[in-house]
């Protein structure tokens, strides 16, 4: 059974929807600028937060207002591939409707914001006990589709959205659903998870905001955070041919997969993360030499980079195909990426022009990969992957592909 896209949307630093994404990845606008974080001695890289003007209250969802920003996010970007698949929702089973949602840190800022009400001494607000939860995210995305199909909020850190991907995919497989919400949400620009980070190392270290984040670069020294959501429609082909669709891409292999390294979960052998992205490959029923642009998780740490372009290297075939990542401009999203990620990756097959890596100007020659530079690489992608790599070993492997 084929899994067709048909609907997709997006919020992230600097752009509103997928084409902005896609439009600013083109053209390497790097958003990012230092500002203040309390409880941190000085100033740190942050893309600069251009979502707020777009979180418009809902219309029909009565607890919007109350939710947490996490949500408030994905029903927004959910709401903008809804509207791009072009579904009569009358027209579908309400219990035919799945929601999968990966994040990593879940609404987060509602639990700050409490923490912060508690220590001052005002009182609670009694809607967080539900809002507060990492169900809420997907519940109320499901409330605002009026959807009751399977809802789940998947976490498995930095592969998150991929995973929800790939849930959403297999219930279609299963027959569970005719049409699957799957994407991913964060928003962890707040003081405890960004003094988290700092502490822990892996944060970029630059005196220029907007050249902070340079993966594959010999000169990388860590990560920027950034904020987003993204979602795509799945439907079987069939289903999809029935209500006369339009087709943006399939979803042709998916494979999840988990490193033994630890917590940190950095496999710098490579060998686990290349036998998932072998298995997505295999999925498709393409060979490796077959991918024709590879989107990369590509944080700009020093370590990541480095197993990622080895388990690259370890499958036959797949070092050459030009590589980039999009997160020197959008900032390391967490357990949306994957899903900001695939929402380019679709752009990139309908558009034939894929992104190069912002701020790479010296290729670390120990990767042994095949970056694009400089300028945007055009031609015709008719199969694209895409990776993600995550804590406690958690990785992930997508690959999307042009319908013939």
């Amino acid at each position: 059974m084929d899994i067709i896209i048909t609907g997709i949307g997006s919020l992230s630093t600097g752009s509103q929807n997928a084409d902005a994404l896609f439009e600013s990845s083109i053209n390497s606008s790097v958003e990012t600028q230092f500002i203040d974080i309390q409880s941190h001695e000085g100033i740190i890289p942050i893309p600069v937060n251009s979502i707020e003007d777009n979180l418009i209250n809902v219309k029909g969802l009565e607890q919007f207002n109350k939710l947490d920003r996490t949500s408030k996010l994905a029903i927004n970007a959910v709401d903008q591939a809804w509207q791009n698949s072009g579904i009569n929702s009358q027209q579908i089973e309400p219990n035919k409707i799945g929601v999968f949602i990966g994040t990593s840190r879940g609404p987060v800022g509602k639990w700050e914001d409490t923490y912060k009400r508690h220590m001052s001494g005002k009182r609670q607000l009694p809607s967080f006990s539900a809002s507060g939860t990492i169900a809420a995210i997907s519940g109320s995305v499901s409330q605002y589709l009026k959807a009751s199909g399977p809802s789940l909020t998947l976490s498995s850190t930095c592969s998150s959205g991929a995973a929800a991907i790939a849930t959403g995919a297999s219930m279609i497989h299963s027959g569970a659903c005719d049409v699957a919400v799957v994407g991913g949400v964060e928003s962890v620009i707040n003081d405890s998870i960004i003094n988290v980070m700092k502490s822990a190392g892996l944060l970029a270290d630059s005196n220029e905001a907007s050249k902070s984040c340079k993966p594959f670069d010999e000169n990388r020294n860590g990560l920027v955070v950034g904020e987003g959501a993204a979602f795509l429609i799945l439907e079987s082909y069939q289903h999809a041919l029935n209500r006369k669709a339009h087709p943006l891409a399939k979803l042709s292999g998916w494979c999840n997969g988990l490193s033994q390294s630890g917590k940190v979960g950095v496999d710098l052998s490579g060998d686990s993360i290349a036998s998932t992205i072998l298995n997505s490959i295999k999925m498709s029923d393409i060979e490796a030499s077959d991918v024709d642009y590879i989107n990369a998780h590509g944080t700009g740490t020093v370590l990541n980079d480095l197993c990622e372009s080895r388990a690259i290297n370890l499958v036959e075939g797949l070092s050459s195909a030009p590589l980039s990542s999009i997160k020197p401009i959008t900032g390391h999203c967490l357990g949306a990426s994957p899903a900001l990620e695939a929402v380019l990756c679709v752009m990139v097959i309908n558009n034939n022009k894929a992104p190069h890596t912002a701020n790479l100007t010296n290729i670390d020659g120990n990767l042994k990969i095949t970056p694009i530079m400089e300028s945007p690489l055009e031609g015709e992608f008719n199969n694209v992957l895409s990776t993600s790599l995550g804590f406690w070993g958690n990785h992930a492997s997508l690959v999307f592909s042009k319908i013939s």
